[in-house]
């Protein structure tokens, strides 16, 4: 995430950082917490905050007439512009020690230093408020149930965002000529083994370089720091509003799938699996939702299926004929989710529909999965389906 920072490459274009600029950042790194000790706290206290809301203040939805989508769009702009106001706040604040330093021969530096210092680091610990309590609002919209005793879900899918989960390896020599399925089952398995504190530390570490970075360079880091804010801000809230659409749906339709099909979950996760990669690279929201998937089995089992997590869905299709006949539609029916949740069925996903539907000896039904694209369009959600 951090890599789109225009702001920071276009100060280094401008102009080579000066000596204020390096004793802020050297104020900032000596001041600012552990990134473990403060970004997993406040992860932490956002969730029990999550459980303890009054939940009619974010779930009023209704009475203003807004679906789901909409009102989880215009959280996401508001954030935004929180996001983007902090970060010129910030800017200013660091041009005017700057400003402030040369006018007095140095002299002031004594306290407009320390001034940036605090002003760079409120600026990050604000945006990373915003974010956290964008994600709980996002959350409770969807419906989604977060758990409060342990931030790793949250922490997953923000690594993914901040690009703190190793994935630049799979950028190295080579990677162009990989099986797509193996970069995405390396990702899941990746993911699946992050260290929730290490991962905290991680995005700790890099949204403090990154604020750093973005202004410590006078009058540049102003406009850099407003604007990527609002963008980084809103790649996160769309990041964060997929994956919750995605965890209502599919926790909807596992309801139903756990309860007829417990014996074959297995075949399940796998086939979803298939779903979420026939049209390429896994998303972010797409690897943490296989994550909880795959933990929704025993750990023998869950590490079965994983190893199943291939290019080519034959083999699976052959299996599932041993899917109980009063099974099966609960079966397919949470595999028809997985396919519209991205409110698009790509004709990859169709042909994998079709394949299903004919070894389990159900209907392929277009029109059925029109309704529910139609539904996560206009709703988020497939109730009105």
């Amino acid at each position: 995430m951090m890599g789109e920072a225009g702001g920071g490459e276009a100060g280094a274009d401008v102009a080579r950082p000066s000596a204020l600029a390096e004793a802020v950042e050297a104020r900032v790194g000596a001041r600012a917490p552990r990134p473990a000790a403060w970004f997993t706290k406040v992860v932490a206290f956002y969730l029990r905050r999550f459980k303890e809301r009054d939940e009619a203040r974010t779930r009023a939805v209704a009475g203003d007439g807004q679906s789901i989508s909409e009102a989880a769009r215009r959280r996401i702009l508001r954030a935004s512009v929180k996001s983007a106001v902090s970060g010129a706040a910030a800017g200013t604040l660091s041009t005017a020690a700057t400003l402030i330093t040369a006018q007095t021969e140095g002299l002031a530096g004594l306290v407009a230093v320390p001034v940036a210092a605090v002003g760079i680091g409120a600026e990050m610990v604000f945006r990373s408020l915003v974010h956290l309590d964008l994600t709980v609002q996002l959350a409770d919209l969807f419906g989604v149930e977060l758990d409060a005793a342990d931030p790793a879900e949250i922490l997953r899918l923000y690594s993914l965002v901040f690009k703190t989960d190793g994935e630049e390896a799979e950028g190295g020599e080579g990677a162009a000529e990989r099986d797509p399925s193996q970069l995405g089952k390396s990702l899941v398995h990746r993911v699946k083994h992050l260290d929730a504190g290490e991962v905290g530390a991680q995005i700790g570490d890099a949204v403090l370089g990154e604020s750093v970075v973005r202004n410590i360079v006078p009058f540049v880091g102003i406009v850099s720091s407003a604007v990527t804010n609002f963008v980084l801000t809103q790649r996160l809230g769309n990041t964060v509003r997929r994956y919750m659409r995605y965890q209502r749906a599919i926790d909807d339709a596992f309801v139903r799938a756990e309860a007829e099909c417990q014996r074959h979950l297995d075949l399940l996760v796998e086939g979803v699996w298939f779903i979420f990669t026939a049209d390429g690279r896994l998303a972010p929201e797409e690897t943490v939702t296989l994550v909880k998937l795959l933990e929704k089995l025993d750990p023998v089992t869950g590490r079965a299926t994983l190893s199943r997590f291939v290019e080519d869905e034959l083999d699976w299709a052959d299996r599932i004929e041993q899917i109980p006949v009063p099974m099966r539609a609960a079966f397919y029916e949470a595999l028809e989710v997985a396919a519209c949740v991205d409110k698009e069925v790509s004709l990859p996903e169709r042909k994998i529909l079709r394949r299903a539907a004919h070894h389990l000896g159900l209907p392929f039904d277009l029109a059925r999965l029109e309704a529910m694209v139609r539904a996560f369009g206009a709703e988020g959600v497939l109730a009105a389906a």
